[in-house]
């Protein structure tokens, strides 16, 4: 259900606050019979479709409960707006490059439901968000102010295609990566434009942009000013985010890096590494432990990198996953250790799994196309311990590495 202009507005407003904060019967039928006697049909929808956006899961997946149950939400943005993790990681980042150049003002475009100006403004930042559309506007406007942030955010119904930007503003910008109803990921797709998204990065000092996580960093090959950073969030790459700055200009190639984010949303954790190109991964025996690089790090093309700081190696060619004499104490890979090694085959792995008491058995496969669901159930055993079951590729041959994940301190 989308939301009319003068459905927002009143939500916004004070009569829809007390209304949103009204005691109604958690029935739909039961709640709209009394929400109808005090506001109009409009009105009432309105109220039982934003209270029932403030308890999704995936409105306190991205934001705190507490802020979750104040805000004004929409199905559509709710689906591409950052968490408020990701949000206050990139605001964090954004205010180090700000308060290198001496400023504190940051231009959000495209600001959506105002999470990424949430985030930029609990780093310090003073925000003048945009958006063509005058509902995000006020989506922004009012989810900046349950985060008590309205001392720090201003917001504007605005093409940004037509704002003139300064040559020295520090920019956020996230794309509409929606067409027809459907996710895109190629540049040519977004909205705004490629070119306009393209100049940016040319004519402002300082920026971030986001991108899907799963376009591939060939498309911005010629992008020669950028660094790019591949995002992940429990376990799963998030986004990639474009930086532009003067020092990262005078690089003269685009950078990649890979960081997991994780912890406190409000104060959240991170560690990254740089690709390096031009340096392969060591060939070497099966070892003791196999090292799965996480997905943020394979997005960057980051595995020789990751190779080289653990002194990991691969077994054969074009294998990601990777081998190394002892657990990797890292967010951006996971260890397992290695109890038998076995042919792909599911009699094979089967006998394997018993003889280590298998219980609830996980399953993880690479260049192998498998039904991951139903083989775990099938192989789930009777035992009391977990196992995972590590399956992929190795030339003509299927090898499973029958293993035990580590858990992280």
């Amino acid at each position: 259900m989308a939301l009319k202009l003068e459905q927002l507005e009143f939500l916004a407003g004070p009569r829809g606050a007390e209304a949103l904060a009204m005691d109604i019967p958690d029935n739909p039928l039961s709640a709209q019979k009394k929400l109808r006697k005090l506001y109009t049909y409009d009105e009432a929808c309105a109220i039982g479709h934003m209270r029932e956006l403030r308890t999704r899961p995936v409105a306190f997946a991205k934001f705190s409960r507490e802020l979750a149950e104040q805000m004004l939400l929409s199905d559509e943005l709710l689906q591409q707006c950052s968490s408020l993790r990701l949000a206050n990681y990139v605001g964090k980042q954004m205010a180090v490059l700000a308060q290198a150049a001496g400023r504190s003002e940051v231009m959000d475009l495209c600001c959506g439901l105002g999470g990424d100006a949430i985030g930029l403004a609990s780093a310090g930042l003073n925000v003048l968000g945009y958006d063509i559309s005058p509902e995000a506007t006020i989506y922004s406007a009012h989810n900046a102010a349950a985060a008590s942030l309205s001392d720090r955010t201003k917001f504007a119904t605005a093409d940004v295609t037509q704002l003139d930007i300064p040559s020295d503003a520090i920019v956020h910008i996230d794309p509409d990566r929606r067409s027809g109803g459907r996710r895109v990921v190629a540049l040519s797709e977004l909205q705004p434009s490629e070119e306009f998204l393209r100049q940016l990065t040319r004519n402002s000092a300082i920026g971030a942009m986001k991108l899907s996580a799963a376009m591939d960093f060939s498309e911005l090959d010629d992008w020669s000013n950028v660094r790019l950073e591949y995002v992940s969030e429990d376990g799963v790459c998030k986004q990639l985010v474009v930086w532009w700055s003067p020092e990262i200009s005078a690089q003269g190639f685009p950078a990649r890096s890979a960081t997991a984010v994780w912890g406190d949303m409000n104060d959240p954790q991170c560690e990254s590494i740089a690709a390096i190109d031009n340096t392969p991964v060591p060939y070497g025996e099966i070892g003791p432990w196999l090292i799965e690089p996480g997905p943020e790090v394979i997005a960057a093309h980051a595995v020789s990198a990751l190779a080289d700081k653990h002194k990991l190696w691969c077994a054969h060619p074009g294998m990601l996953w990777l081998f190394g004499a002892e657990p990797v104490d890292s967010r951006l890979a996971r260890s397992y250790e290695i109890l038998e090694t076995v042919a792909g085959r599911e009699r094979e792995i089967r006998l394997a799994l018993k003889k280590y008491d298998a219980g609830v058995v996980e399953i993880k496969s690479r260049g192998v196309s498998i039904n991951t669901d139903a083989l775990q159930r099938r192989l789930r055993g009777k035992g009391s311990r977990r196992l995972v079951v590590l399956w992929t590729r190795m030339g003509d041959k299927q090898k499973a590495f029958i293993g035990v994940r580590r858990k992280m301190a």
